[in-house]
C-alpha cells in the first residue's frame, strides 16, 4: 500500500516536470513571463488620470483637459470640471 502511494506521488512529480519542460520549450519567448512570481504584471496600455473633483480614474485619451492656474487638470466630464471650478471659487 505504501509502495503504491509512493509510486503515485513520484509519477505525479514526473508528469509535472515534463509539463514544465514542454511549456518552456514550446511556448514562444515573447509569451514567457519576464518577471518574478509575486511581482505586479506589467500591462501595456494607456495611462489613467484621476479626476480631482469626483476622484474617478479615466483613460488619458477620454479625459476632459482644462488649464487651471497654469496647470493642466484632467476631468471625467465637462460637468465635473464646471463643479470643480465653482467649488474652487467658493474657497
Amino acid at each position: 500500500m505504501l509502495g503504491a502511494m509512493l509510486r503515485l506521488i513520484v509519477a505525479i512529480v514526473i508528469v509535472y516536470l515534463v509539463y514544465r519542460l514542454a511549456k518552456a520549450i514550446f511556448l514562444p519567448s515573447d509569451e514567457r513571463q519576464e518577471h518574478f512570481p509575486g511581482e505586479p504584471t506589467p500591462i501595456d496600455g494607456e495611462d489613467m488620470v484621476q479626476d480631482p473633483y469626483c476622484n474617478t480614474y479615466i483613460p488619458l485619451s477620454d479625459a476632459y483637459k482644462a488649464s487651471i492656474d497654469g496647470k493642466i487638470c484632467y476631468f471625467c466630464s465637462q460637468e465635473c470640471f464646471e463643479k470643480y471650478k465653482t467649488e474652487k471659487r467658493k474657497n
